[in-house]
């Protein structure tokens, strides 16, 4: 018996559907969307969505309702992270999005958000028996796990999102030194437990998810590795020295230049800088030796969830 479900992701900067298909062990995804939606973008001093930010995700909504309509999907799994959880209206703006697409959005906590990023994670990167460190950067949150391909040692989810620390610092572009350093020092005492677990636990490998770190990798592939098909595969170990040149790439850049760089998406670009500044950070900060990027995280986690739920494996169709 053939079964279908929509996974959505209702994300402080981008929204996120995942329509998939399963039968006995075999899946396949039939469709995808990401809408740049940027919820956050002025809600966080005043922990209010802004009208024009509240409109642009009720439209990325009705554009979901289309895709459901589509494809024929009945099984919705609905879920909102940070400023919906943060915002005084985002339970207004989770019931709206809930009539239009006839189903329930929950809006979970920061640690159920990390332990559904390490189930799309794990099922991307094979992590065997040793600790890694797990780093999703989103716009309103990031989240820290500790963990190996069986168990999760440790996790933090902490409101340090890319979008949130631009409203909180609002850098010049590009940023100047003085700037860094002032998002390095607040970085440095924000995370002295993720400092401490990961010496705890000796993880010396730094597995990335979600925007910046698709943006480094998609960015590392278009400069150096060009003539790879990247299609088949769910995560990619990202050279240490490619990273340095993306980076020092990034910081020396305005956003104006950012838009010319291969592999760096358009609706990226606004956050970039503040993103690989944190990789940058906590890569530098506790000496990891190795970074890899999965393409698998919340959504993905959900994903295998529902299916483990169902009865179904795992193996993905051609």
């Amino acid at each position: 018996m053939t079964s279908r479900a929509a996974i959505i992701d209702l994300g402080t900067n981008t929204f996120h559907i995942l329509i998939i298909e399963w039968e006995g062990q075999r899946y396949k995804m039939l469709d995808k969307l990401q809408v740049p939606v940027k919820l956050g973008k002025g809600a966080f001093s005043g922990k209010l969505i802004t009208h024009d930010a509240y409109s642009r995700g009720i439209a990325a909504m009705i554009e979901f309702k289309t895709l459901l309509e589509r494809h024929e999907v009945t099984i919705v799994e609905g879920y909102g992270t940070s400023i919906l959880r943060n915002a005084s209206n985002g339970q207004d703006f989770v019931k709206e999005a809930e009539s239009i697409i006839g189903h329930t959005i929950k809006v979970i906590s920061g640690e159920e958000e990390a332990e559904l990023i390490y189930l799309g994670v794990k099922s991307a990167v094979p992590l065997g028996s040793d600790p890694h460190l797990i780093m999703d950067i989103g716009g309103g949150s990031v989240e820290f796990i500790i963990a190996d391909d069986a168990e999760i040692f440790w996790r933090k989810s902490y409101e340090i999102g890319a979008a949130r620390l631009m409203e909180k610092f609002s850098p010049s572009d590009p940023m100047d030194e003085q700037e860094i350093d002032a998002l390095e020092h607040f970085l440095d005492s924000e995370l002295q437990l993720v400092w401490q677990k990961t010496a705890k636990y000796q993880a010396k490998t730094l597995v990335g998810a979600s925007g910046s770190f698709e943006s480094v990798s998609g960015m590392e592939m278009q400069m150096y590795h060009s003539h790879k098909q990247s299609d088949h595969f769910v995560h990619h170990i990202i050279d240490l020295h490619h990273f340095e040149d993306i980076y020092k790439k990034i910081l020396g850049s305005s956003q104006e230049q950012l838009r010319n760089l291969p592999g760096l998406p358009t609706f990226r670009v606004e956050m970039i800088t503040v993103g690989v500044i944190m990789i940058h950070y906590v890569m530098n900060r506790l000496r990891l030796r190795k970074m890899i990027a999965s393409d698998y995280a919340l959504k993905e986690g959900v994903m295998f969830r529902l299916m483990k739920e169902q009865g179904a494996g795992v193996r993905r169709s051609a």
